[in-house]
């Protein structure tokens, strides 16, 4: 774990970097070939191989496949310094996010169904999931509730906790 001095100039006391499971790319390009094959079919009997045929079936197979490499790259950086809890899940946020320790009102280890990557919008909250089952649930004053996939939650949720700890009690 270690002590790390971050952009900020504030210690870090705890850094985790995860990216997606490496099983997603090749399932993704297994689970796009019938969408391709079923277009593909389809331009060729509508009018068989013509030139706005050959463009129509690039433009399809770039829509499907051309999101893979995008999703591929996804990675969570979770970091807890001296101020609070800062993460981004890259390339989808263009900067860190951040929930000060002041308005942290409970954090939670908990679990999440496997199968369920990505970042997403629940009901309750904000999912963060890169390749984790596990995490945190942070409670916050001003906002929806966010949780946070990590390879070692436990640790996470003891960082918070002590980060909280120091806020509080000066």
């Amino acid at each position: 774990m270690g002590v790390e001095r971050g952009l900020s100039g504030t210690e870090s006391t705890f850094e985790e970097h995860q990216s997606l499971p490496s099983w997603l790319g090749p399932a993704l390009v297994a689970l796009s070939v019938p969408a391709l094959v079923v277009a593909l079919v389809a331009v060729l009997e509508a009018g068989g191989p013509t030139l706005r045929g050959a463009g129509l079936v690039v433009v399809i197979v770039v829509a499907v496949l051309g999101p893979i490499p995008l999703i591929l790259r996804s990675t969570l950086r979770t970091t807890v310094r001296d101020d609070g809890v800062y993460f981004r899940f890259s390339p989808f946020h263009w900067s860190e996010r951040y929930i000060s320790f002041e308005e942290i009102e409970a954090v939670r280890r908990s679990e999440r169904r496997a199968y369920q990557y990505g970042l997403r919008r629940t009901r309750w909250g904000w999912e963060y999931r890169p390749n984790a089952s596990d995490g945190v649930e942070i409670h916050r004053t001003n906002g929806p509730a966010i949780f946070l996939g990590s390879e070692r939650p436990h640790e996470l949720r003891q960082a918070i906790e002590e980060g909280v700890r120091r806020t509080r009690h000066g």
